[in-house]
């Protein structure tokens, strides 16, 4: 897993990063607006609120976020602090700085936030993931939970197993896990209450060290970084995420090519003294679409999930991408799948860069 145990720095930035990224999709229109699309309610602003029942999914974005309703589909949220309660049959996607969960999910639940809390009402049906600087779960998980945060306290019963790697864990009284611990945390930093019980195994795994945390703050700045670069050229992010079902296979010959050729002109370049600016100036293009090649596959994925709810324009490019970067980063850090997952997503991210330039150079007149 790539959330390694805790600087307080990592807490820090990904309260800020993810709280920053949220706020930057907020509509600067109305102060508060909702919209219907068929099943599906868009609701954004300041504090936005939607207390009904709908049969679609509901999309909220905002400063202060609540929702009291139901939903007959899914609920997707990013805003400075969000209170989600009422009753979600389809799955819970949500980004902030301070998420509450007081509802039922009858699928499963992905947050990611500075403080996420799962109270004592709340109750999931299926599967888990939690990412956050403080990450306390209070309620009913009948699936598995994975959790990656700073401080982690676990007091409710879990239905399946468990995994978590943080700074700081503490199982409570009411903890039951019905399967397997897992736990990568500091020993000294783990405190486990007598009437907590586990019916599996209890493993701690060793404590990985030394690139952690910069891996944390690469993936996490990705948000930030990437909603920027939407923000300043949405004509040109918009168009690579369009190249991608259109010309997947040449996204992703252009991506390998860019990965393992231009390194080798790159050397080529340095090893002469005249070729040395270009190789340099090349070595920094190269890094800037190495960190942002997901941009265009989170923009896609974000489109799929989203569709027309998203709206037109800036706004709505901002809030596909970090509908689809918030699935790109929960994917990246499941074991095994997660790097298999961003190499990919980084490959056709890059080709569709590079198609999207090339194609605007050849619309420009000679």
């Amino acid at each position: 897993m790539m959330f390694q145990t805790g600087a307080r720095l990592i807490v820090a930035l990904s309260a800020a990063v993810v709280l920053t990224s949220a706020i930057a999709c907020v509509n600067q229109g109305p102060d508060n607006e909702t919209k219907r699309n068929g099943d599906d309610i868009l609701a954004r602003g300041s504090e936005p609120s939607v207390p009904d029942s709908i049969p679609g999914d509901a999309i909220l974005a905002g400063g202060d976020v609540h929702f009291s309703g139901s939903t007959g589909g899914d609920y997707l949220g990013a805003g400075g602090q969000q209170t989600i309660g009422g009753r979600i049959h389809g799955s819970l996607r949500a980004a902030g700085g301070e998420i509450h969960l007081t509802g039922l999910v009858d699928r499963n639940a992905t947050v990611a936030g500075g403080h996420v809390e799962l109270d004592s009402t709340a109750a999931i049906s299926r599967n888990v993931y939690l990412v956050g600087g403080s990450v306390r779960v209070n309620g009913a998980v009948q699936g598995g939970l994975l959790v990656a945060g700073g401080n982690v306290f676990l007091d409710g019963p879990v239905g399946r197993d468990v995994e978590i790697s943080a700074g700081e864990l503490r199982l409570g009284p009411r903890a039951q896990i019905a399967g397997n611990l897992r736990y990568r945390v500091p020993s000294s930093k783990v405190r486990i209450d007598p009437a907590a019980r586990v019916v599996g195994t209890t493993t701690a795994l060793p404590v990985r060290r030394g690139p952690g945390t910069l891996r944390v703050l690469w993936t996490l700045g990705f948000l930030l970084v990437g909603t920027v670069f939407v923000a300043l050229l949405p004509r040109f992010a918009g168009d690579a995420a369009e190249i991608l079902p259109l010309r997947p296979g040449g996204a992703a010959l252009f991506g390998l090519g860019w990965l393992i050729l231009v390194p080798i002109g790159i050397c080529i370049a340095l090893i002469t003294i005249i070729g040395i600016p270009l190789g340099l100036l090349v070595l920094s293009i190269y890094g800037i679409l190495l960190y942002l090649g997901r941009v265009a596959v989170a923009l896609w994925a974000g489109r799929l999930i989203l569709g027309s709810r998203a709206g037109v324009g800036r706004q709505g490019l901002i809030l596909n991408f970090l509908v689809g970067g918030l699935l790109l980063i929960v994917l990246g850090i499941v074991p095994l799948v997660g790097w298999v997952v961003t190499s990919v997503a980084t490959v056709l991210g890059i080709g569709a860069l590079v198609l999207t330039a090339k194609a605007m150079r050849e619309r420009q007149p000679a």
